[in-house]
């Protein structure tokens, strides 16, 4: 899990790398950049995949070991953090959009950006793909693609997948943004506390 923590949050070291103007880029770099953007950013809702690891490690802690006390805690922080990653790294790529003057393509980017991740976690957990394949074996990764999705229940998990990043992406956002509203508040209050 915390291999895959890590990767979740690399999306945000490149959003943080390219989203930074207020114009499109010519340079080839930074359209590397935007590629391996969007090959990484599926890493970071995929730790919710994680879970599956949890039955397992219930059973060992129930030799002894903390389950509602560092079990559960240590799945909710993994997965909490790799879903904060995601809103980190969407919300710059959007404020992005934003100050190209693309706002209105805000809502289609982050539903094709759910649905990108769908297809991403999917292709991770179930043909065991890893973000840079398709860098450094395109061909062999297409096949493997290929044989995934006309796999019969591809769709039903791509779709469950979907709805479960939008969930959780939907409620880190509106924590984060919450908490930073919060956090805003109480420094205006503070400030306004000792000036006066």
């Amino acid at each position: 899990m915390t291999w895959n923590t890590i990767l979740a949050w690399i999306p945000v070291g490149l959003a943080w790398a390219l989203f930074r103007g207020d114009r499109v880029s010519r340079s080839p770099f930074w359209w590397a950049g935007l590629t391996l953007f969007v090959l990484f950013l599926p890493n970071a809702p995929y730790v919710v995949t994680d879970i599956v690891h949890l039955r397992g490690d219930i059973l060992q802690a129930n030799d002894g070991g903390p389950v509602i006390s560092a079990i559960l805690p240590l799945y909710a922080l993994f997965i909490g953090s790799g879903f904060l990653a995601y809103y980190l790294a969407l919300r710059a790529a959007l404020g992005h959009l934003a100050r190209l003057g693309l706002g209105t393509w805000q809502i289609p980017a982050t539903i094709g950006a759910h649905g990108l991740c769908a297809i991403g976690v999917f292709l991770g957990r179930w043909a065991r793909l890893n973000s840079w394949e398709p860098v450094v074996d395109p061909h062999g990764t297409l096949e493997r693609i290929f044989i995934q999705l006309t796999w019969t229940w591809a769709p039903v998990l791509i779709l469950a997948t979907f709805l479960v990043t939008w969930i959780c992406h939907f409620m880190t956002k509106a924590i984060a943004e919450a908490s930073f509203e919060a956090t805003l508040k109480g420094a205006r209050f503070l400030r306004a506390t000792l000036t006066s």
